[in-house]
């Protein structure tokens, strides 16, 4: 049976990344996903991700998205091609709501130039954008997109370069301590190819990563959202890449909208709300009449212009915890198992950076970075000693 220093378990955006920065340090990795990321069956997909430095969730994570831009650069260096576009980045809400204050906060915190916009500013700078008062905006111009297929793709590429032994197409079966009263005994992974021991494990299996860990009882919710691009019925040109910047719009907390200009795919936007709960294997990623009547409606108002034909839609999960931040820690009994959880929606542009400190982690039991929102012990009904 071949023997691993670390196994991570999930290729996608996180385990990736992981598997990257692991096997940059000259570890023996082993990676396993059930598909072939990047596919369209996750979180990780449909052309862009947003990747933002005003971060209005909380001040403490502007240090973590910064490394991740440096970290973002370095991986478009290796793999020769670029993977962040800067365009800026509109946030629009209510002065008392939490886009607009939360943003303002971070910016004011950590010295990020911007600039606080009333509607007719708003309305004067991007034409096409139907704010209306009391309404106001943060506008940052470090912000930008990820092109997200090709992010992951290069992170599997430089793991792959370091020497890490990918296997696609493989489910993991079981896991299991090979010292069940060792709390850091080596595990056995058992997929349907055969098994590895590694000695540190890694899971970074997105909407499946309660799979893995059963008796732990984390408190995640999986839900169904949807993406959709459009063709702009008039001014096209405004909706262009240098013309209109990323933008999040909340109206309130169960009205959140984002969206990107167009790429040459169309006007690509979305609803943040989650949506309805559901499995992640064999869910309906049907976009069905009445998810495009909802996009529509609010089309309608505040993009009218960009309301033209449809040109695709598609589905993806998140994964989202009750509080919404991330899960990044060690398990609670077994400090030689790391977990990343998919991050409730906002956490692809953190992926390298979530990768460092998940090689933080598993090789030396703390990160570099600031975790301390991301504890597991918020979010774990029962913490025992676990099989997977």
């Amino acid at each position: 049976m071949e023997t691993y220093d670390v196994a991570v378990i999930g290729l996608g955006a996180m385990g990736s990344a992981a598997a990257w920065r692991l096997a940059q340090r000259g570890v023996r990795v082993v990676g396993f996903d059930r598909y072939r990321p990047p596919h369209q069956l996750g979180s990780t997909h449909g052309e862009s991700r947003l990747i933002r430095e005003a971060y209005y969730e909380d001040p403490s994570y502007v240090p973590f998205v910064q490394r991740a831009f440096e970290l973002w650069d370095e991986l478009s260096a290796a793999v020769e091609r670029p993977l962040l576009r800067r365009t800026g980045a509109l946030m629009i809400g209510a002065e008392d709501g939490f886009l607009v204050p939360g943003a303002r906060a971070s910016a004011e915190q950590h010295g990020i130039p911007h600039e606080v916009l009333d509607a007719a500013e708003i309305r004067r700078r991007f034409p096409v954008v139907g704010v209306r008062d009391p309404l106001v905006g943060v506008i940052e111009q470090r912000a930008g997109l990820l092109d997200v297929e090709a992010c992951v793709e290069g992170q599997l590429d430089q793991a792959a370069r370091h020497g890490a032994d990918l296997r696609f197409f493989d489910p993991i079966e079981r896991w299991r301590p090979l010292d069940m009263a060792d709390p850091e005994s080596p595990i056995e992974i058992v997929t349907g190819l055969g098994s590895v021991v590694a000695n540190r494990l890694v899971l970074t299996a997105g909407a499946w990563n309660t799979d893995f860990v059963r008796r732990l009882r984390l408190s995640l919710r999986v839900t169904r959202q949807v993406m959709m691009w459009f063709r702009p019925r008039a001014r096209p040109e405004a909706f262009e890449r240098g013309a209109l910047p990323v933008w999040m719009w909340e109206r309130d907390w169960q009205d959140f909208h984002y969206g990107f200009p167009n790429l040459g795919n169309g006007f690509k936007l979305g609803n943040h709300h989650p949506t309805a709960e559901v499995s992640p294997t064999g869910y309906d990623r049907t976009v069905t009449a009445q998810d495009e009547a909802d996009i529509r409606a609010w089309l309608a108002d505040a993009f009218p212009d960009a309301n033209g034909e449809l040109l695709s839609a598609r589905t993806c999960l998140y994964t989202r915890t009750p509080d919404a931040h991330f899960l990044l820690d060690l398990h609670p009994k077994r400090p030689n198992i790391a977990i990343a959880s998919p991050c409730s929606g906002h956490g692809f542009k953190f992926a390298p950076a979530i990768g460092e400190a998940l090689a933080d982690l598993a090789l030396e039991g703390r990160s570099r970075h600031d975790l301390h929102l991301f504890q597991i012990d918020r979010l774990v009904a029962q913490a025992e000693p676990d099989v997977g």
